[in-house]
């Protein structure tokens, strides 16, 4: 991670401007299926201890693996910023918190410390850019469930990403939302790390909604299929993820009602 940070801010003078975008962040876990639920709620104890009015972080997702060959959780950070990503300390918040605790508190964060720092070992991170317009969803979603998150990974052609993300958003994201079962969607490009291109998204409430909306209930528009598979160059990837939880107002909520 270190690595990816410095050539990331060797980066960031050839970033655009930060008014149209955000940084993701994207950590990749694998955690055995049977410790998901536990990282979970390590991870939710962990963000609402470290995360203080100096955070530089200013959203983030977790989603657990549904379908597909790729990690068992993903975990999206959001920054306003090249800097900010560069910049922000997970730990500070954190360290804060122990010095200013009790004996038996700081004996409670050591414990949690270790526990959340024995996940760490086994992860992959990247660096993302992600521009808020390129983002269409439903009026008042409440992402405050269990959706299901469709990702897709594709390299391009003629090195334009955004020509091959502006493609599915027109052929499927703008009519799945607009007019089909989809909750939302939108592409990221990359930034740093080895990762692909781009990485399209698509929200939708339920696993059993996803099958209808490509197939009995799909409302893309063919018309630019084309355009879309012509930049696609090489093989390409998708996953199928569950949203388990996401930041709000600082604290993380895990998905679900009243929790």
């Amino acid at each position: 991670m270190k690595t990816i940070k410095t050539i990331f801010a060797l980066l960031f003078v050839l970033s655009i401007s930060a008014q149209e975008e955000r940084i993701w962040d994207v950590t990749y876990y694998d955690i055995p299926a049977d410790q998901i639920g536990e990282f979970v709620q390590t991870h939710a104890s962990f963000m609402n201890i470290s995360i203080n009015e100096d955070s530089k972080i200013i959203g983030q997702w977790v989603y657990r693996h549904w379908y597909g060959s790729g990690p068992t959780v993903v975990v999206y950070t959001s920054y306003g910023s090249a800097a900010d990503a560069v910049n922000n300390d997970p730990w500070a918040g954190f360290r804060e918190a122990w010095q200013a605790g009790t004996d038996e508190e700081k004996k409670e964060l050591e414990s949690l410390a270790q526990k959340y720092a024995g996940y760490l070992g086994n992860h992959s991170d990247e660096i993302r850019t992600y521009n808020t317009e390129n983002f269409v969803a439903k009026e008042d979603v409440d992402w405050d469930t269990n959706f299901v998150f469709v990702v897709g990974n594709y390299n391009t052609k003629s090195g334009d990403w955004n020509i091959l993300g502006q493609a599915f958003m027109n052929w499927q994201t703008k009519p799945g939302v607009e007019n089909g079962l989809q909750l939302g969607g939108g592409y990221s490009t990359h930034f740093s790390g080895t990762s692909y291109d781009v990485q399209v998204f698509q929200a939708y409430p339920t696993i059993v909604d996803f099958a209808k909306a490509i197939s009995s209930e799909n409302v893309a528009d063919a018309e630019f299929a084309p355009a879309f598979w012509e930049e696609v160059s090489g093989d390409h990837n998708d996953q199928i993820y569950v949203h388990v939880g996401h930041l709000v107002d600082g604290k993380f909520d895990l998905a679900g009602p009243n929790r």
